[in-house]
């Protein structure tokens, strides 16, 4: 398996011209100080944030508007990655940097590909299979003073864009999905696009139905043979020429535009909605919210709430309103054209009526005048396309339901029983033995029975207990990743695991099981205190000492300003 191994980090602040520099193991890392707020937690944050995820920093640091370079390798091929804000430059061995304007899109699919992370996950508009932001290959390698410790699987912000995605990520990283699995899901998600667009254009012939129904007279004729029908036809050629044809042209107008009419209306409404639903944003956000942050109660998401995003709401809500007033015109467009085309209706009945005294059929003790006759052939003509056409999309939806479901055996059959119970299985053995390592048998382990058990771990056993055990969770799953991953491994980084006042005896197991019982191709970088109990991993490792002076330096500030100059 491939191992990403971070190699430096340098950070910058033009704002307070400072800056600092760090080197690191590829194999054991120490982040210590022997104060508790000197910005450990902050450069194991920055580790990730340099490469495209959101780690919860603190406003103060916030406002340093830091820049970052992180170089990292990948077994021999080596990377370097700038970030300022969400302008990403990355850099791949010698070849000539490539600059991305935001972490989605062309970026995640960049760095997917040379981490071999072939997760993907559903949109929330479109439905459609999409590459998701680095933070989603990092879960597994991250572990948080401030969130992990308490909820898994919560590392960084903004996670909270795509529904029900921790089943997911969790089954691929520990191999219980295959990447492709997800080549099928993408395929699968295209055709039920698919589906939709077909089910809406049924929709639309189902009203085209309902129109000419409407338009036209619905009789069925018996007693007119053909040569009767053939005798009327030859009298009238002259007069009525193409009335037939210029009455189903107009049919099958009035009929497209009554189908855009509502269409339009729908829209209306939508706008009118997203116009109100703005308005109420912008008014809560002035209104209701104190300070410059505000929480998103769907999925818990720390949005800013500054002016500039106050302004933003504004925006969105006058582009809505323009998009509200084009559709209104629109629509009002469509009804002048519908009463147009209603009116030349009516003078083409109007003309075939003049001469409707003339030629009449006696049906059923029913009179039927020849301009009937002329309508239900141009509506029946109408209504037997339409009806060909819905039926050739319901053919091709029974198609696509079939391609769906077929989709869905060849994922269901990917990986066997067997193979789904080994991956179980190993994650009940290790996870039982590092719990044991850890001291922490009083965890009762018994309903933990897959990496999905997650919100099971965190409620077992008391606080400190409970600590080690989601420790031993984490590395369960790291060694799944490692055992049966399909991706390249990161170094593991774990921020401060004396959690919840450890014994002395058990923070010694910690340590020792970090330093002795980890992979010696792993590179484990970690944050701690000054401990006696840190000596082992401490003389094996690589010391990153920080002081007082926390993590920006003024006196490191051009040498580190010109490396970034010379990138």
């Amino acid at each position: 398996m491939q191992n990403l191994k971070f190699k430096r980090l340098l950070i910058l602040s033009n704002s307070t011209k400072s800056a600092n520099l760090f080197e690191f193991s590829p194999t054991l890392n120490l982040i210590t100080a022997s104060d508790n707020s000197v910005g450990k937690s902050t450069l194991a944050r920055l580790l990730f944030w340099g490469l495209g995820c959101e780690p919860a920093f603190d406003t103060t640091w916030k406002n340093l508007d830091c820049k970052t370079s992180i170089e990292f390798s990948i077994d021999k091929e080596n990377y370097k990655i700038n970030r300022y804000k969400e302008i990403i430059i990355f850099k791949e061995n010698d070849l000539a940097p490539i600059e991305y304007s935001k972490i989605t899109g062309a970026f995640s699919k960049k760095i997917s590909e040379i981490l071999g992370f072939k997760a993907m996950l559903a949109g929330r508009t479109s439905g459609l299979m999409e590459i998701p932001p680095p933070a989603f290959y990092f879960l597994p390698f991250f572990i948080d003073q401030k969130r992990s410790w308490t909820k898994a699987w919560d590392n960084f912000d903004n996670l909270g864009q795509y529904d029900s995605w921790k089943s997911t990520i969790i089954k691929y990283h520990v191999g219980l999905l295959s990447p492709k699995h997800f080549e099928l899901e993408a395929d699968k998600a295209t055709k039920k696009d698919f589906k939709k667009t077909i089910l809406s254009d049924i929709v639309k012939f189902e009203t085209a139905l309902e129109i000419v129904n409407t338009y036209t007279p619905q009789f069925t004729l018996t007693t007119v043979n053909e040569n009767q029908f053939e005798k009327l036809t030859e009298e009238i050629k002259i007069d009525l020429k193409d009335l037939q044809e210029n009455q189903e042209k107009l049919l099958n107008e009035l009929t497209q535009l009554q189908i855009d009419k509502v269409y339009l209306e729908q829209q209306c409404l939508i706008s009118q909605k997203i116009v109100l639903e703005l308005d109420k944003d912008y008014k809560f956000s002035i209104e209701n919210i104190e300070g410059d942050e505000l929480e998103c109660p769907l999925c818990g998401t720390i949005h800013e709430n500054s002016i500039i995003n106050r302004t933003s709401i504004m925006t969105d809500k006058f582009q809505a309103n323009n998009q509200f007033e084009d559709l209104s015109i629109a629509l009002l467009t469509a009804n002048r054209k519908i009463a147009i085309n209603d009116s030349k209706l009516q003078t083409a009945r109007a003309k075939i009526n003049e001469i409707n005294s003339k030629y009449t059929i006696i049906e059923d003790e029913q009179t039927i005048n020849f301009a009937q006759i002329i309508e239900s052939i141009a509506g029946n003509s109408i209504k037997q396309n339409v009806i060909e056409d819905k039926n050739l999309k319901l053919i091709e939806i029974d198609s696509l339901l079939k391609d769906i479901k077929g989709i869905g055996k060849e994922q269901t059959g990917l990986l066997t029983t067997e193979e789904i119970e080994e991956i179980n299985n190993s994650f009940v053995l290790i996870f039982e033995s590092y719990i044991k390592l850890l001291g922490a048998d009083a965890v009762n382990s018994s309903s933990i029975n897959s990496p999905l058990d997650y919100n099971k771990v965190i409620t077992e056993g008391g606080a400190a207990e409970g600590s080690r055990a989601i420790l031993a969770y984490y590395l369960s799953i790291f060694s799944l990743v490692e055992k049966y991953g399909n991706e390249v491994k990161c170094a593991l980084v774990i921020d401060t695991p004396n959690q919840q006042e450890q014994s002395e005896m058990n923070y010694y197991k910690i340590i020792n099981l970090l330093t002795n019982n980890i992979s010696e191709e792993t590179q484990i970088i970690l944050c701690a205190m000054e401990n006696e109990h840190l000596k082992e991993f401490r003389d094996k490792a690589k010391i990153i000492i920080l002081n007082e002076k926390k993590l920006l330096l003024p006196e490191l500030y051009e040498q580190v300003k010109k490396e970034f100059n010379n990138n």
